[in-house]
């Protein structure tokens, strides 16, 4: 996941830090998997690393930031699995979302891989706790990707031109988000059998995305409030 890039626009100092961070997070990386997320310590970390602690300090404050560090790296390195996807479609909505939601998950295939997102699932769970924090804005560039597509099949006439495109991509990151779950608890589950899970899920969608839409004009109502014809 961590590869030392040459960085010929930095200075030899600047250089020499980005390699250790990089260091860092890849041992990081290997100790949540081995020994997972809550049982590691910043102290397992610098001594892997060969490192004092108060250096692992000046790179992370938290072990939560260098969680959300692997997280960020883990987008990057799905990036261009995913340009490929939007900027090449295939011709059916459902197949090209259910194409980008394997990439998404690509890289979940051995038993550490799953172990390793499963912690990372959990301690997302714990430490997601404002709404705008960094892990929000990691989903965000997944959001992203699932509104090029959308805005694409609308544009090509495949799905309907009404369609609440902010709302449509919350569904879409919300299968996503549970067949992630499905495919870190699964010993045997693939990223092709998400690929085929997640294509009858959208086609099932897609049927009724097709057709117009209609805008609603009455606001949502809060969760638990009914209305004076009961629940």
């Amino acid at each position: 996941m961590y590869q030392q890039d040459d960085l010929p626009e930095l200075s030899h100092r600047d250089r020499k830090k980005a390699r250790q961070r990089a260091e860092l997070l890849r041992i990081s990386l290997e100790l949540f998997k081995e020994k997972g997320f809550d049982s590691t310590r910043m102290e397992d970390i610098a001594l892997q690393a060969d490192v004092s602690t108060p250096t692992v300090y000046n790179y992370f404050q938290t072990k939560r930031d260098v969680l959300v560090e692997i997280l960020k790296q883990d987008r990057q390195d799905t990036r261009q699995a995913f340009d490929e996807i939007v900027e090449n479609p295939a011709s059916e909505p459902e197949d090209a979302l259910a194409a980008l939601v394997q990439a998404n998950m690509n890289n979940i295939r051995e038993p550490g891989d799953k172990r390793l997102w499963r912690e990372i699932l959990a301690a997302v769970a714990r430490s997601h706790d404002k709404e705008d924090d960094s892990f929000e804005k990691n989903h965000e560039v997944f959001r992203r990707y699932i509104k090029r597509l959308l805005t694409h099949f609308i544009d090509a006439g495949k799905l309907a031109k009404g369609l609440p495109l902010d709302i449509a991509a919350d569904v879409i990151f919300a299968i996503n988000s549970h067949n992630l779950r499905y495919i870190a608890s699964s010993e045997r589950c693939t990223p092709e059998r998400i690929r085929d899970i997640s294509h009858e899920q959208f086609k099932l969608l897609m049927s009724n995305w097709r057709g117009e839409v209609k805008a609603s004009s009455s606001k949502p109502r809060a969760a638990g409030k009914t209305t004076k014809k009961g629940k």
